[in-house]
Order: structure tokens, then sequence, then C-alpha cells
């Protein structure tokens, strides 16, 4: 006992490593990893450790350990393959590794809340029997903590994780966009969820949850407002926020109004364009309003989708006919929901696939079966929407820069609508016109900020918005296109002024640059030196004017440039690499491309909210909610998305998913089963 008391920890573990004994005390196999490389044999009557390798006999006494082994497999027998030998010496260093460390039960706490949060687990299950077990065994000099002490230290991570970003976001030299929408919970309580949108100074587009906070009922204008405000002046935003993106509701209309009307005087440029309207939600209600004009032109078809989904015998029955014709299974048939318009889309593209089935089940059944003029209409429309899927798709992205895209697609859903072979078919015509109606509602006259932010792309310039004006607008070009070059001579002035206040002249001339090194200089005036500095001051004196082209004048008059249609054209790495020329430019670009056209982003926070809420959940208070969602966001991010397969059509989904009336999948359209 004495012997083993004085060795090493390390030595304890080595003997207890080098031997094993089973429960009835007889000797087991020796468990230490270097034996994979030596063998143990008996030697003149002596156990020795023989080196598989080197045939080298080391000692191998009982109790002694396997250090001395380690070492000549590891740094001495040359041998063994040096990626064995690596392999070997970092399975020791791994060991070392948790030998050296030292358990820390405040860190544990720490790892205990960020599990919850992350895993979305409710509080009482830290006060489980078999949760209390497990940590007991794992370490059990730790006192577990029970739900009330989970709670709280969330909400301290919380606090912590707050403080951070609220001094990053206060740091920033770029100004940051919002997005914001309304939820409402199980609870039948109203909250406003809003998320910030900024680039940072290595031209990296970020998006964090900044507030899920409740909102008073009833549910309106004035307390959208609140809402906005509660969270500009808790995260000193006032004089920072850029722009708001909201849903095309005429409450928020109302909202940013009176918004502007209290605090524009404090935002940056009055914030004469702060409010930009949700492009996908308008594409939304374009498509809404050309259905509504032909609601029974897929009738049939989503009849017997209907039958075919309502009990799960009927569901049995039809895949039995989809095997028996060689079609591959289905566990559901996409079915639409009224509010996202590529719901009816999905279920077009579905109904298609499986047309002969349908048939066959509707026939069998005793149901009316689609005629044939109805699957014709079903596959004219499914062509006509499946225009519109990329716009979309392009609209409701929040990983990327939107803004300087927001003409092209704009432009590409104008060209849809007017497309003259829709002529030919009196259903597709009608819905046109119907769509088109809202278009010029809605897309007339876009934002100012948006026709800016396609001015900063360098592969568009003003030259695109020039053409956008020929080809969109009846009314003259030019004059839409001075309007443009005032706000944009007006916004760069403003960064120039905020670069200069920071940084000093932004533009020095030849002419100053010398006056100063003259001022500076510690030496007297010699020779050419007094002929250049007093050059330099009759320059300046006579001259009634100075021209200067500003970084704005020299970036227009560049060429744009060329990608090829394919190509994927990154804008934010090729601001980045050309920050140094346009250092004005490259901050205004940081805002302007940061905008983001849809409202995407803050309803998919709605999704994990309606998770942590859930069913079994619903005394959470809104204070806890809010540092739940944010607090994910913040400390482990929702991916940007949930990902999973589809619950009917089975395809694997990377998208956003919406919780609102029910759980939509922006991907593929599927309202999803909670």
């Amino acid at each position: 006992m004495e012997r083993v008391s004085s060795a090493t920890a390390a030595e304890v573990e080595d003997s207890l490593d080098a031997i094993s004994t089973d429960q009835s005390g007889r000797s087991g196999k020796k468990r230490a990893k270097v034996w994979a490389y030596v063998d143990s044999e008996i030697v003149d009557g002596i156990e020795k450790a023989v080196c598989k390798y080197c045939k080298l006999q080391l000692s191998s006494v009982s109790g002694k350990g396997t250090t001395h082994l380690n070492r000549h497999i590891g740094y001495y027998c040359h041998h063994i393959p040096q990626e064995d030998r690596d392999r070997f010496l970092a399975t020791l260093k791994n060991k070392s590794d948790r030998d050296n460390s030292v358990f820390d039960p405040v860190v544990f706490r720490g790892l205990i809340a960020k599990y919850f949060l992350s895993a979305e687990v409710a509080f009482r299950k830290a006060d489980d029997p078999t949760w209390k077990e497990m940590i007991n065994y794992c370490q059990p000099s730790f006192n577990v903590v029970g739900r009330q002490t989970v709670r709280a230290d969330c909400l301290i991570l919380y606090e912590e994780e707050k403080l951070q970003l609220h001094q990053k976001i206060t740091k920033l030299k770029s100004h940051v966009s919002l997005t914001a929408d309304l939820w409402s919970s199980n609870q039948n309580l109203g909250y406003l969820g809003v998320t910030a949108h900024y680039i940072d100074e290595e031209f990296e587009l970020h998006k964090k949850i900044i507030a899920f906070k409740q909102i008073s009922f009833p549910h309106n204008s004035f307390a959208v407002q609140d809402g906005i405000t509660a969270c500009l002046m808790e995260w000193d935003l006032v004089d920072r926020v850029f722009t708001v993106t909201l849903d095309n509701a005429s409450m928020n209309n109302r909202a940013i109004r009176d918004l502007r009307a209290a605090l524009g005087a404090q935002m940056f440029f009055k914030g004469e364009h702060i409010h930009v309207r949700c492009a996908a939600h308008v594409l939304n209600i374009m498509v809404q309003a050309g259905l509504q004009v032909i609601p029974n032109a897929v009738g049939r078809v989503r009849d017997i989708i209907k039958v075919v989904t309502s009990t799960p015998s009927r569901m049995q029955t039809f895949n039995s006919i989809v095997q028996a014709l060689g079609l591959k299974g289905k566990s559901g048939l996409v079915l639409d929901v009224p509010h996202p318009w590529n719901a009816t889309y999905d279920m077009l593209n579905e109904a298609l696939k499986y047309k002969a089935a349908l048939n066959r089940f509707a026939a069998e059944q005793y149901q009316d079966v689609p005629s044939e003029l109805d699957w014709q209409k079903a596959e004219s429309l499914h062509e006509f929407l499946e225009q519109f899927s990329e716009a979309t798709k392009a609209f409701s992205t929040d990983r990327h820069p939107t803004a300087h895209l927001f003409l092209k697609m704009l432009m590409a859903v104008r060209d849809v609508l007017l497309d003259e072979t829709w002529n030919t078919n009196e259903l597709l015509n009608e819905l046109a016109e119907a769509m088109y109606t809202k278009f010029q509602k809605y897309w007339a006259a876009p934002s100012m900020v948006l026709l800016i932010a396609a001015v900063l792309d360098p592969s568009m310039k003003a030259d695109f918005v020039r053409f956008f004006y020929l080809t969109v607008e009846n009314v003259e070009a030019e004059a839409k296109m001075r309007e443009l070059r005032q706000y944009l001579k007006k916004y760069y002035l403003e960064y120039e002024r905020v670069v200069r206040n920071n940084t000093g002249p932004v533009f020095v001339t030849y002419e100053e640059e010398v006056l100063s090194q003259g001022e500076s200089s510690s030496s007297g005036l010699r020779g050419k030196r007094r002929v250049e500095l007093a050059f330099a001051q009759f320059s300046s004196q006579n001259s009634s004017t100075r021209s200067e082209r500003s970084e704005l004048d020299i970036y227009l008059d560049d060429p744009r440039v060329v990608v090829r249609p394919t190509e994927n054209f990154n804008v934010l790495a090729w601001w980045k690499k050309n920050s140094d020329a346009y250092p004005i430019l490259s901050l205004m670009a940081r805002d302007f491309l940061s905008i983001p056209v849809s409202t995407v982003s803050s309803e998919s926070a709605f999704s994990a909210a309606g998770r942590i809420l859930g069913k079994n959940r619903t005394s959470l208070s809104p204070e806890t909610l809010e540092a739940l969602v944010c607090a994910k966001d913040w400390l482990i991010g929702f991916n940007d998305a949930e990902e999973g397969n589809c619950h009917i059509s089975n395809k694997y989904c990377k998208a956003n998913f919406i919780y609102n009336s029910g759980l939509i999948c922006l991907s593929c359209s599927m309202q999803v089963n909670q």
C-alpha cells in the first residue's frame, strides 16, 4: 500500500492499463494501446515485452507500467512507419490532456445552460432523476443544479452575449438594417421579432436576432411602432438604423410613417428611405390575386388529392397503385395551403408526376376523375408558376446580399407577365393580367435605396438602372436618372462627411500636401523645396476653381465588371478587394448591400420560438422566451435554416420555415406538422 500511494498518477493508471482483472479474479487481456505494438513473451523464465518490429526485449513487470514501452514505440523504434508512430503519439497526447484537465464546476454549469439552449430542452428536465443520476456518475463531486438554477444560468448567458453583441454593433463603422414581423404564440400572445443585418469590415454579411418582444393588444400600427422603437432605444440604434423591411401591410406603412415622424430628426439621412417593403410578400400578393381570378382552374385535381390524403388507408391504397405502376411510393402528397403561392405550384408539380396513379385511384374508388382538360389546365398553370420560382428564392435568401439583385428579379417577373405566349391561353392570359395590375401597383416605383444598391454592384452600375427605366418606366428615363444622380450625390456627401469626421480629410490635393509638409518641416526651405512651396501657394491663391473628381465620379466612369451569365459574382468580395481604392463608396456599399428585401430572416425565428414554447411549455414568460430565442441565435445559431425532410414530398430540404398558420417550408412550400 505504501509503494502504491507514493507512485505517480500516471504510473498507477499505466499499471491498471497494463493488466485488467475480471470479476472472478483471473488475469484478463492487457488493454494499454502499446500492446498492439509489442508481445508478451517468457524469455529465460522471465516475462518480457518484445517489440513486434525490431524484436527488442523490454522489461514487463506487473505494476511497473508501460511508460518505457510507449517511449520505445513512439520515439526509438525506427522500424515502425512514421505515420503509425504519429498516430500512436497522438493517442498518448490526448490521454495526457485528459490527465492534466481540471474540473471546473462553473464552466460545467455554463455548458449545461448552453446545452439546454441549443437542444431547446425544457428547464424541468433538470429535475429529472435520470438526468441527475447521469451527472452524478460522470462527476460525483458536482452538486447537480435544478431547473431554477439552469434557467438563471441561461439568462446570465443571454445577458453576457447581449453585452458583447451590443459592443460589437456599437463599434461598427457601418449602419444596421432591420427586418421585423409579427408572430402569435400558442399562449395567444403577440410577439415582434426583429433581426439586425450588417456587413462588417471584412465584408461578411451578418444577421442577428436582437429582439423577440411581446407587443400589446391590439396588434395595430401603434403596437408595431412601439415595438420597433423599444428595440432601437435598447440597442442604441436610433441614429444607426438604415432601413426597416416589413410586410406590405397598411398598419406597417403607418407604423413606419409615425416612427419617422417621431425619430426622423435623429436618424441617418433623416430616415427618408427607411421603409423597405418585403418583396417576397408582394410577389405572393401578386400571384394570389391571379389565382383568385381562376379559383376553379385546378379544382378537380385538388379534390382528388384531398381524398387521397384524407385517411391513412386511402394513402395506403394509393401507394399500392403507385408501386403497381412502377413509381416511387409516397408518405403523403402535397396539398396547397392558402397563404404561400408556391404551395399551389408544388401541389401541381407533384400531381403531374402521379397523374396516372391519381386517375386510377379516382376510378377504383368511384371518385370524380379529373378530365384531360383539367390536367391540361394544371400543366399550363404549373408551367406559368414555375417562372416565379427563381424570383421567390432570390428574394427569400438571407445568407447573401439581395438588395442589388432586386431590379433584375423585378424585370424578370415583369418579362414573364408580359410574355405574349400567354395570349394563346385564355386561362393564363387572365391570370397574367390580374398579376400585372398588382405589379404596377406595388413595383411601379422601386425604393431609391434599392436603385442605389444596384448602382453599387460593379457589374451593373448606373447603366442597369438606365436600362431598367428605358424598359419598364413609361416616363422620361433621363428625368429619373437625374433624380437618381441627385440622391447618389446626397448620400455620397453624407458618407464623406462621416468619414471626414472619423479620419480627417478624405481628399488632399497636391498643393495641400506640399503646404502641410512645409509647415511641419523643422529645417528651413531651400532650393527646389522653396520653389515648390512658393508655386503651391501661388496656385492655391490664383485658382478660382479647383477640379476634383470624387470617388463616385471615378467609380461611375470606370468600366463595369464583365460577368458571364453563368458566373456567380461575389459583390462583397469585389468591394473588399477595392475598399482601399474607394474608402467612402465601400462604406456606402456595406450599408446598401446589407438591406434585406424580404422578412424571411425574422420569420425563420418563429419556428424556433414555436418549438421552444411548445404545447407543454406554455408557462414561459415573454422575457424568458426572448432570452432563449436570442441566446440560441447568438451562441449556436439556427444555421440560417432548419434542415430536414419534407414530411410530404420526402425531399431533403435546406430551407427556412415560417411558423405562422402552421409551419411553412419556404423552399418546398409545405405545411409541416408540428
